[in-house]
């Protein structure tokens, strides 16, 4: 599997850079996903190896290297779901090296005139990252008003993002409201991935391509028993390679009270969300 392949070049080199210099791992979870990094003391960067696991099926989803911060030299990336091999990019020269074909689209929404239109591709757009990576990416900590969990509203946002022919990002355009906190943190998420873009190919060359973001909120009306379950994230599955969809969902948690007001027993019912 994706991670038998590179678990012993990262065991091997891991004990080489510890010692080089003085770094703090970290390790952050996140779902079902774990990241292992290091930090340099004197700097404070992120510097040495770095990986991604998935916490149930042990794969490894990336493994590489980060100098000052930023990625260098070769990365590979899997599958999060299999974790096959995916795609492996040099960001020392910034080239894709690796993609596994079987497992992307081979048709894109592209600029043909002033239009996009769905058209066969050599290659659509990518992000530059593990397979679906962008989903959990997009999806991290996004904010629901209270206005909308208090009164057990349901709806979607719906956000249209463009990439050029370089690969630069733009947007977005609001196509469907309905939080604007969340659709701030949609945005904010979706500028972080600025520059981690391969443009979609037609023909050889690079091409205009457009992607929508839609996320779905919705209330989950099972009970639990702390109240502080936190939104569930999670992603469609046999949707178009344009759309990036995610499901969220909030709970609400009853508690109901007894007391004693001379003889009467009155019950109270709180709902916390």
């Amino acid at each position: 599997m994706f991670k038998s392949l590179f678990v012993f070049i990262l065991v091997a080199t891991t004990a080489s850079t510890v010692c080089a210099q003085k770094l703090k791992k970290r390790t952050e979870a996140y779902g079902n996903f774990k990241e292992v990094y290091y930090i340099d003391k004197a700097t404070k960067f992120r510097s040495g190896e770095s990986f991604i696991v998935n916490k149930i099926s042990k794969d490894t989803l990336a493994i590489g290297h980060y100098l000052n911060a930023a990625r260098t030299g070769e990365w590979r990336f899997g599958d999060s779901k299999t974790g096959e091999a995916y795609m492996i990019f040099n960001y020392s020269n910034d080239s894709l090296i690796y993609l596994n074909k079987e497992l992307v689209a081979d048709s894109f929404l592209v600029r043909t005139g002033d239009n996009y239109e769905l058209k066969e591709v050599d290659r659509p757009l990518l992000y530059i990252g593990a397979k679906n990576e962008i989903v959990r990416l997009i999806g991290k900590d996004l904010e629901i008003s209270r206005e909308i969990m208090d009164k057990g509203k349901a709806g979607f946002s719906l956000l249209e993002y463009f990439i050029d022919e370089q690969g630069n990002l733009s947007g977005p355009k609001l196509l469907n409201g309905f939080c604007n906190e969340m659709e701030q943190s949609i945005n904010r998420n979706v500028s972080r991935l600025s520059g981690e873009f391969l443009p979609a190919i037609v023909d050889g060359n690079p091409v205009a391509s457009t992607f929508f973001v839609r996320v779905n909120v919705g209330l989950n009306k099972e009970l639990f028993s702390d109240g502080k379950t936190p939104p569930n994230v999670s992603s469609t599955e046999n949707i178009p390679s344009y759309i990036f969809h995610i499901d969220v969902n909030y709970s609400i948690h009853t508690q109901i009270r007894k007391e004693y007001v001379g003889t009467k027993v009155v019950t109270t019912t709180d709902e916390m969300r």
